[in-house]
């Protein structure tokens, strides 16, 4: 019994419990189909002849002899199948271990090129928005000189209708100077505030226009 139970827990270390359990009772089966068979070869050779209990004795020692071959040739067959196991699990853990050492090496390599080709890309793309953003600087710069140039055109063609206008009404209203003055001073105001106003509506129109 004690030698069942130590070759189940070799089968059970190799092959798992459920076929450790098969293969222990197939040979546990084996054993007793084999003992039955010498007892009952023996039973009709004692049958057979007048034996004596020498006879049994040495029978009996036949039998013993033979289990001890059994169990060392099991025995053997036990530790040459260990051997084969290990054999074939180192075989596989190398195979296993160069199969991974393959794959890490060829992601590695496909890792490094998508990497260069993504770094090509935003390089690419960063040129791109570059020079388009130093052509909307040069447009947006020449706008605003266009802007600028016509603002100081109008003011300046504001201010000279302005005087002519201030120096008629002075030798005109003479008498009635502070009057005017004061009447001057509001349409000034006005003129300046339409001014400014039409100034804010060309700066928004034009902002409009470049976002478009």
């Amino acid at each position: 019994m004690a030698e069942i139970l130590q070759i189940y827990k070799i089968f059970e270390k190799k092959f798992g419990s459920d076929e450790a359990g098969k293969l222990t009772e197939a040979l546990e089966t084996f054993i007793k189909e084999k003992k039955r068979e010498l007892k009952r070869e023996l039973k009709e050779e004692l049958l057979k002849e007048l034996v004596t209990k020498q006879d049994l004795k040495l029978a009996e020692q036949s039998i013993r002899a033979l289990i001890e071959q059994v169990r060392g040739d099991l025995q053997s067959q036990i530790e040459r199948v260990k051997g084969e196991l290990k054999t074939e699990i180192e075989q596989v853990k190398g195979e296993l271990k160069t199969e991974i050492e393959q794959v890490r090496g060829e992601l590695k390599a496909e890792i490094e090129q998508v990497k260069g080709e993504l770094q090509g890309q935003i390089g690419q793309v960063k040129g791109e928005l570059k020079a388009e953003m130093e052509r909307l600087k040069g447009e947006l710069q020449t706008q605003i000189k266009q802007v600028k140039g016509g603002l100081q055109t109008q003011m300046e063609q504001v201010r000279g209708e302005l005087k002519a206008d201030i120096e008629q009404v002075r030798g005109e209203l003479k008498g009635e100077i502070q009057k005017v003055k004061n009447e001057l001073l509001k349409w000034l105001i006005v003129l300046f505030v339409g001014q400014a106003t039409f100034i804010v509506g060309l700066v928004f129109t034009l902002v409009k226009v470049l976002k478009g």
